[in-house]
């Protein structure tokens, strides 16, 4: 079930939100996160930690992990 409620928001966020297909959905998911804690800004993480991850996402045979791997290492030195 569904319910309307009426916020106060920022006009910057008003048109960034405009541009999302599912406006509902997006406040949804950032209300969702927000309220279980589990919201994360991204650039809190250094950014080694990041690529690494990123890194995971790929086969060790492909070009994309060959070269975040030279990034990591690059990094690392």
């Amino acid at each position: 079930m569904r319910i309307n409620r009426t916020f106060s928001i920022p006009v910057e966020l008003v048109h960034e939100l405009k541009k999302k297909h599912n406006q509902s959905e997006t406040v949804t998911r950032a209300l969702r996160k927000y309220l279980d804690g589990d919201a994360v800004d991204v650039r809190d993480i250094p950014t080694k930690q990041l690529l690494v991850a990123v890194r995971t996402r790929y086969d060790q045979f492909d070009t994309e992990y060959q070269l975040l791997t030279t990034v990591i290492s690059l990094l690392t030195s």
